[in-house]
């Protein structure tokens, strides 16, 4: 009988002791055998690189890349080691840091990462641009009801946006009998020419395609999703986003589980570059737009998002149009007879006979209005000190706005006198 419950206490100390080492095994986290590397401490550091790269690749499709030319040893055993662990161990061991993007992994020195410290240094002289967007979502389906249609044109000055917006009716009277006269009357919509500068023109009067896309919210055509103002140094990016982050599950250099976020939503970036030829002054523009949302699923989760990258040639105070960009939103809604249609499943069925899911898919289409504005240098603003705010700008230019709507106002009721 001792020895019976001798050897229970030891089958529960092995189980105890066993369930604390499987414990502490789950903790560390499992690594699969294909991330595992084995290296000499005699192999020299681009061939152990290129081993490494090769496994990375294999499992996240990023490659390691090293502009280096290292021919010595690694000088450290490393004995089935996670391979970004071994990567970390062998750079921080030759006094290296990596950078990480989204393509590869990249091996550089450290005085490249103190030579970009100086960057930041800017000259009083440096000049700024002032850049103004405006997205809008156009609903397709709704503006083809209405009569509207947008055409974008590739031109030689950019994208032009072109018109039968508006139905305005053009009498044309045909002619009849001798004692009769009969008229016939043919409607022709106006054109409106959206050019580079985002301006068009209705008989005598003039407006902004800010404006216009006011009006088709105000409609219920579309919405405007956002209008950023951002203010960037000439060679240097601006960036504005509407919306979140979401994190998933990865493994750091250490081969430990961390949050890695990701961003989505509404996202503008643009990177300014001022340049002076013949006396006169110009931005090239470098812009990415992107809309995006997160579906998260059951095994993974998806990004779908719709993204424009495009370098623009933009005069001081220029405007210009970006669109084309159809995004596919699928909703469904149950249908059917009241009450029924929304039964349980097990309730005879019935659900399926007085009830249906009506599934539909609405396009829409992503407009995107850019205008660059050369601000003057802190010498300039210095030289020439301004008490006008930036509020009293603004209300000044609507001032100016108003006053030349009421000029164009005048002149068309003095032409329909006469």
């Amino acid at each position: 009988m001792k020895k019976l419950i001798v050897f229970i206490i030891l089958f529960a100390l092995m189980s105890i002791t066993h369930g604390q080492i499987d414990l502490k095994e789950k903790l560390k986290g499992y690594v699969s055998p294909d991330e595992l590397v084995t290296l000499s401490e005699n192999i020299s550091f681009d061939q152990a690189i290129q081993i490494i790269s090769k496994v990375s690749e294999k499992v996240t499709g990023k490659k390691v890349v090293s502009p280096l030319s290292i021919s010595t040893p690694i000088g450290i055993e490393i004995d089935k080691m996670q391979y970004k662990k071994a990567l970390l161990i062998i750079v921080q061991y030759n006094n290296l840091f990596i950078e990480e993007t989204e393509s590869a992994i990249i091996v550089k020195r450290k005085s490249d990462l103190k030579g970009k410290g100086d960057s930041s240094l800017v000259s009083i002289d440096e000049r700024e641009v002032k850049i103004s967007a405006v997205m809008f979502e156009a609903n397709i389906a709704q503006m083809r009801e209405m009569g509207i249609n947008w055409e974008f044109l590739l031109s030689q000055t950019g994208l032009t946006v072109g018109g039968k917006l508006v139905s305005i009716q053009d009498q044309a009277t045909s002619t009849g009998g001798t004692s009769t006269t009969t008229g016939q009357t043919t409607q022709n919509p106006p054109q409106f020419n959206l050019n580079s500068k985002s301006t068009f023109s209705m008989g005598p009067f003039d407006g902004s395609a800010t404006a216009l896309l006011k009006f088709f919210e105000d409609e219920n055509l579309g919405k405007i999703i956002s209008r950023p103002v951002i203010t960037a140094i000439n060679g240097k990016q601006g960036r504005t986003q509407v919306g979140s982050e979401f994190s998933i599950k990865e493994r750091d250099f250490a081969g430990n589980l961390i949050d890695k976020f990701y961003q989505s939503g509404t996202i503008i970036e643009a990177t300014p570059t001022i340049m002076t030829e013949e006396g006169i002054d110009y931005v090239a523009l470098k812009v990415r737009m992107e809309r995006s949302s997160v579906i998260i699923g059951s095994l993974s989760t998806e990004k779908p998002k719709t993204e424009v990258t495009t370098n623009l040639l933009l005069l001081n105070g220029e405007e210009t149009a970006i669109g084309g960009l159809i995004t596919n939103e699928e909703t469904t809604v149950r249908r059917g007879v009241p009450f029924l249609k929304d039964l349980p499943w097990w309730v005879f069925g019935l659900r399926y006979i007085f009830g249906y899911d009506q599934v539909s898919l609405t396009q829409k289409e992503i407009i995107l209005l850019i205008k660059a504005e050369i601000l003057p240098s802190l010498k300039e603003r210095f030289a020439k000190p301004k008490e006008q705010t930036i509020l009293r700008n603004s209300i000044e230019q609507q001032k100016n706005e108003l006053e030349k709507y009421r000029e164009q106002s005048t002149k068309k009721e003095k032409d329909d006198v006469k």
